[in-house]
């Protein structure tokens, strides 16, 4: 099975955003790498925990798959927490401030509640920030759910909840079991990444758990693994 620590049959495709607080010790990146892919990532995702890398990353990643092998896929986005218990920012080590987090995605509500025009993807010079044109186009057609919060943290919870969202589709667009043997498996593990502050450990929210199979079967884990 997948999660067999060392196997040589085991490959890791991590999809969580680039942020380097996402891959401190730790972390569940920095334990999947090592319980499940056997020290060896691919990585499949750009800012926000999108899949940027889109089909020809898939097909990339799922072509690295040893033969009898299966592929397991986490994807997730990350929300930070300050030192003062602010949602969607986090107090990075020999900063004053406190920075977002996730910048992109908070930076995306930010450009759509100012009424900022939306960037055309399919213009001349857009794909010198396309990811980040991406998700401000993705976030504008949300903000009716960001509107409707009470307070700034139930914003900051309701973005990364939407921005993982966003994440799943595309990911959904792209992966496939078209890879390895018959026996092969493709596992599917999506959540969301909360940086902590202080010296707590970071938090990982599981939102989907399952394998897909080479007939087309989709087994749902998620309540077997963390129960209701």
């Amino acid at each position: 099975m997948c999660c067999h620590q060392n196997s040589p049959s085991t490959h890791l495709l991590a999809t969580v955003c680039p942020d380097e607080i996402n891959h401190e010790h730790g972390d569940i990146t920095d334990l999947f790498i090592e319980e499940v892919g056997g020290g060896k990532v691919f990585h499949l995702g750009g800012l926000a925990g999108i899949p940027f890398t889109g089909s020809t990353g898939f097909g990339a990643y799922s072509a690295h798959v040893a033969e009898g092998g299966h592929a397991f896929v986490l994807q997730a986005p990350h929300i930070g927490m300050s030192d003062d218990l602010a949602l969607g920012k986090y107090s990075r080590e020999g900063q004053s401030n406190a920075g977002s987090a996730c910048g992109a995605a908070v930076g995306a509500m930010c450009h759509c509640a100012a009424g900022n025009p939306m960037p055309d993807l399919a213009a001349a010079g857009s794909s010198s920030d396309y990811q980040m044109s991406f998700i401000i186009n993705e976030i504008g057609k949300r903000m009716p759910a960001l509107a409707n919060c009470l307070d700034e943290n139930s914003k900051q919870a309701e973005l990364a909840r939407q921005t993982s969202n966003i994440g799943r589709e595309m990911l959904e667009q792209i992966v496939s079991t078209d890879f390895g043997d018959a026996n092969s498996m493709l596992f599917v593990f999506t959540g969301i990444q909360i940086n902590m502050p202080f010296d707590f450990e970071d938090y990982f929210q599981p939102l989907s758990f399952d394998v897909r199979n080479k007939d087309g079967s989709v087994v749902d884990l998620f309540n077997d693994a963390f129960g209701a």
